[in-house]
């Protein structure tokens, strides 16, 4: 039994002495991977001990906010809809992501119908980003949405959008905005 510590003690010694040569994570680890004896543990605890180190998963990103809009003014959307006339220049998709430890990057993905038309990278550069995108409506009458895609390509949410001939747009705009029912409208305040 004693020449078995003198063993792994002299084995400790020349170990410890390739490990002042080399950088400190290798010093890290040759400590980690010395010789159950010498440590006093049981062979299942060392071989925890020297399984290589999981690298760290960046935390997910949330989809706090997601609006379609026609503008964005002072980093907050404006004219928050899902249906809008066909006479606007362009319609924004203003979204507000969490959870970024680092920068990284998601992609405002905009489908008319079934087909992509466009594919906006933006980053995101603190815990809790907004960032927006525009498309140009030179497109035809019908429906379309927006998917949030991380850069692992995992798809954070969707807003839909129609685009409808402006009269049309307008009528239902107004139903939405008031969220008013026709008999509520005609009745006397105070009721």
């Amino acid at each position: 039994m004693l020449k078995k510590i003198v063993f792994v003690l002299l084995s400790a010694l020349i170990l410890s002495g390739v490990c002042f040569a080399q950088e400190d994570p290798a010093k890290k680890q040759m400590e980690e991977t010395t010789p159950a004896v010498a440590q006093e543990q049981p062979a299942k605890e060392q071989m925890e001990d020297t399984t290589p180190a999981v690298a760290q998963v960046q935390p997910s990103l949330v989809l706090e906010e997601i609006h379609i809009c026609t503008a964005v003014e002072d980093r907050q959307p404006s004219g928050v809809g899902t249906v809008f006339p066909d006479d606007l220049d362009k319609i924004y998709c203003f979204t507000k992501i969490s959870g970024a430890e680092d920068t990284t990057y998601v992609n405002h993905v905009w489908y008319f119908g079934n087909d992509e038309i466009a594919r906006v990278r933006l980053p995101i550069k603190a815990k809790s980003w907004r960032t927006w995108s525009s498309k140009k409506l030179h497109m035809l009458l019908g429906n379309g949405h927006v998917e949030i895609v991380s850069e692992s390509g995992d798809i954070l949410g969707k807003a839909e959008f129609e685009i409808q001939a402006a009269e049309k747009a307008e009528e239902v705009g107004k139903t939405e905005k008031t969220g008013v029912s026709e008999e509520a409208s005609g009745a006397p305040k105070g009721q």
